[in-house]
């Protein structure tokens, strides 16, 4: 069985590198999206167990980040309405602070809890800012930042940048020179670490050195073929526009984005996309020069998808797979090397996996479940049908009015029922079928062929919306 107990050094614990990537959609080329440019992380899929059916459960920064380091759901209490963590749950043990009690060196770069507020209470001095000419989004052009200073309402500059400069003139790139030098203490240190690095990329703006936009040639860029919203939807299913539109000469909500527009736009998305996986291969090569790779974990998971013109839509914010659907990749030394895992996971397991991986109590609060069993053996034969839970609330901030996108997702359906929080009335519901639909094109709920499936993940809905506490969340915003 993998532990986090060495092999070949008897009793020596594994290290930790969470790498953690904002807006990551499953589109890289080892999750079979050819045109993508993504060696590194393809390296790591090579050399690990990648998991193809993995979800996030809510397709936002915050709640995303918020229910992995706290390993509770968004919806247990009311996490979903934009809170730090600090506020929300004041005495939860979060990730980093459970492996820091546990006698781990602990190293924060970039990006892992998405409030400012967080990462200084939950990291403290473990967290390594950076010094660095970037301001504000991370412009570096003179053109782009003129725009930011035109644009007051916002404040926000171009959408996308691309510029003749060294990796480390953007945020990530030196957030990866300074974890690399960090990676060099704590090895002679000697100390076990949890060293959690968060790329920004490739969210918005897409800004990235001009040599990523140029392994993507203009030319070989095409527009996403899922032009339409899906037939047989609601009101509640998917929303137009989103951040994009803050961004300096963007169009703004239920505008039309021009074609060429939207081609530059999904050419900067691939470029930061490869600019972020190169940053994953300097982390992978210093674990490999410093002698740490053969007793390092390594995982890399994004924390929601992202829609590129998709449904005529650029944000994330549904329940639609293409939304919650998120790269995950488990690298444990001595472990499975290349396999694929296709059945529904959470990245609510990524907590206890990690405390398990490591012989570690796992905190009472942890609702996910342990994947050491698939990482041990992915081609198993399951004992229990696996499912994955996601929400997606409109009107979070007023709990009168708010409406709650609960979905299900098992092996081949994607299952959504929209509720009204405090009548708990079902408005609509959804069922996607993926094997006869795999973009999600069509809500079949009306077809009776799927009653059998509707009433059993119906059910499923029921008895996870049984152990949450909507109200705790809003008492103070009342």
């Amino acid at each position: 069985m993998i532990s986090c107990q060495s092999k070949k050094e008897d009793k020596t614990p594994y290290n930790i590198l969470f790498i953690a990537v904002d807006d990551l959609r499953t589109e890289l080329n080892c999750y079979g999206a050819s045109h993508i440019k993504s060696p590194n992380i393809d390296r790591l899929a090579n050399n690990g167990i990648r998991f193809t059916n993995a979800h996030v459960q809510q397709a936002i920064c915050m709640a995303s980040r918020a229910s992995v380091m706290s390993g509770v759901r968004p919806e247990k209490y009311g996490i979903y309405t934009g809170e730090p963590v600090t506020d929300v749950l004041p005495e939860i043990l979060t990730m980093n602070q459970f492996f820091k009690q546990n006698g781990y060196n602990v190293a924060s770069f970039g990006k892992i809890y998405h409030f400012g507020e967080d990462t200084k209470n939950q990291f403290g001095s473990d967290f390594i800012k950076p010094v660095s000419t970037w301001e504000g989004m991370g412009y570096v052009t003179e053109a782009a930042i003129k725009q930011q200073s035109l644009n007051t309402i916002t404040g926000r500059g171009p959408a996308y940048e691309s510029a003749k400069v060294n990796d480390t003139l953007y945020q990530d790139g030196l957030n990866t020179l300074n974890a690399i030098r960090k990676l060099e203490g704590l090895k002679k240190d000697g100390k076990p670490f949890f060293m959690a690095v968060g790329l920004t990329k490739p969210h918005l703006p897409f800004n990235a050195p001009q040599k990523y936009w140029d392994m993507y040639p203009e030319g070989s860029i095409s527009l996403t073929e899922l032009k339409k919203r899906p037939k047989n939807t609601s009101k509640h299913t998917l929303r137009t526009g989103g951040e994009l539109g803050n961004y300096y000469g963007m169009p703004k909500l239920y505008e039309d984005i021009q074609d060429s527009t939207a081609i530059t736009l999904r050419r900067g998305y691939y470029a930061c996309v490869s600019y972020a996986d190169a940053q994953v291969g300097k982390l992978l090569d210093k674990l490999d020069e410093l002698g740490l790779k053969e007793n390092t974990v390594v995982v890399l998971w994004g924390d929601h998808g992202y829609k590129l013109g998709d449904y005529g839509s650029w944000c994330k914010w549904s329940n639609m797979d293409i939304d919650t659907k998120i790269p995950l990749i488990f690298n444990v030394p001595n472990g499975q090397r290349g396999k694929v895992f296709k059945h529904p996971v959470e990245a609510l397991d990524l907590y206890p996996t990690l405390a398990d991986l490591c012989n570690l109590e796992q905190p009472a609060q942890l609702e996910g479940k342990s994947l050491v069993s698939i990482l041990n053996n992915p081609k198993q034969k399951l004992k229990t049908k696996l499912y994955a839970y996601s929400i997606w609330p409109h009107n979070r901030w007023n709990y009168d009015k708010t409406v709650m996108g609960y979905s299900v997702t098992d092996h081949r359906f994607n299952y959504v029922e929209w509720v009204q929080l405090k009548t708990g009335e079902v408005l609509e519901r959804e069922l996607y079928d993926h094997k006869n639909d795999p973009k999600e094109t069509i809500n079949v709920i009306k077809e009776h062929q799927y009653n059998d499936v509707i009433n059993e993940l119906s059910k499923k809905l029921m008895l996870r919306k049984e152990t949450t506490d909507h109200n705790h969340g809003f008492k103070k915003l009342r």
